[in-house]
């Protein structure tokens, strides 16, 4: 029996290539019309959370950085706790738990800057009463969350126990020693990364890697590390070449490129460096101008960009607690 399924998949097979690229980024402007964070975002469950998971992680990086500002981020923690507000009041039924993570963020940021020094009672009497709306007692809020100090030589030597404690041990890490890793440390966690799998083995990533002043630079226009852009000497932005995938893959580089990037970070860790991956997700014009300022081919597409250094002897990282895998996960 011949399906319209089948009927419009044959003509499409017909198609010029051009023609179902077309198709292709139709489907995915539908896709993204439909389910992007950015739309109707408060009518959608699983929106909100992503989105107040973002601002969670933004209170988090501030506490993380080399020497905050007195004082700072109480703009976005009210804003974080009105939005809270709102989700307890849309969602608190159907989902209340996810609210104990913020939540255990937000008192550590009134615990952080109390003893700073700084008065921020207007934050904790809108905190205390959110807790009250959502039933959730302050003293109850054992999430981990927040920013802990832990010891440069504590984390490398976890990442050369077993893969396990690799994985468990890394972190981001937002300031460095004022020095640039050895080209030697480098390139062999380059060539650890090299071990990738791809698709038919085809390794279409390819790395640009700068230092010192071009660094800076880079960090400046990726804008998502303002405030500790200059702690950080050397960047590494791992591209994944379009050359390389053909016309019913055309979304592969992506895929290939993100798989090189972790395992990189990873290998960077196992070799003693610290990293922080910065994100590449932009508009186009805004990936445009970064390829031509630092002379990265255009027919490269840019997957992260991961800074990296020598760990100064102590450290501060964000907690960033992971959701349950029963949540993440569904057997079939």
């Amino acid at each position: 029996m011949i399906t319209l399924s089948r009927i419009l998949y044959s003509a499409k097979a017909r198609l010029p290539l051009s023609m179902q690229f077309l198709i292709e980024m139709l489907t995915y402007w539908r896709k993204l019309c439909r389910y992007n964070a950015s739309r109707h975002t408060e009518g959608d469950m699983q929106k909100m959370q992503y989105t107040l998971l973002r601002r969670n992680h933004i209170i988090e990086k501030g506490m993380s950085m080399r020497k905050p500002k007195h004082g700072f981020g109480q703009a976005k923690v009210l804003e974080l706790i009105e939005s809270l507000r709102r989700y307890n009041q849309r969602y608190g039924t159907a989902d209340k738990a996810f609210l104990r993570y913020p939540l255990a963020t937000i008192k550590t940021y009134i615990e952080y800057q109390q003893h700073n020094g700084v008065d921020i009672a207007h934050i904790e009497s809108q905190f205390e009463q959110l807790c009250r709306e959502a039933a959730i007692p302050a003293d109850s809020l054992s999430t981990p969350a927040g920013v802990e100090t832990v010891a440069a030589s504590y984390l490398q030597q976890e990442a050369t126990a077993n893969f396990e404690r690799l994985l468990l041990s890394r972190h981001s890490i937002r300031f460095f020693e004022n020095e640039q890793p050895s080209r030697a440390l480098l390139e062999k966690a380059l060539a650890l990364a090299a071990r990738t799998p791809s698709a038919c083995n085809r390794q279409a990533w390819h790395t640009h890697i700068y230092f010192g002043d071009d660094t800076h630079r880079l960090l400046r226009m990726q804008t998502g590390c303002n405030g500790f852009c200059d702690d950080i000497h050397c960047a590494i932005v791992v591209t994944a070449n379009m050359k390389g995938f053909l016309g019913h893959e055309p979304f592969q580089c992506y895929i290939d490129g993100a798989l090189y990037a972790q395992n990189l970070i990873n290998a960077l860790h196992y070799v003693g460096l610290g990293t922080i991956p910065l994100s590449c997700g932009f508009m186009s014009n805004q990936l445009s101008q970064m390829q031509r300022t630092f002379n990265i081919p255009d027919n490269e597409v840019l997957i992260v960009i991961i800074g990296t250094g020598i760990m100064c002897k102590e450290t501060k990282i964000a907690v960033s607690t992971r959701k349950p895998v029963s949540t993440t996960n569904t057997y079939h």
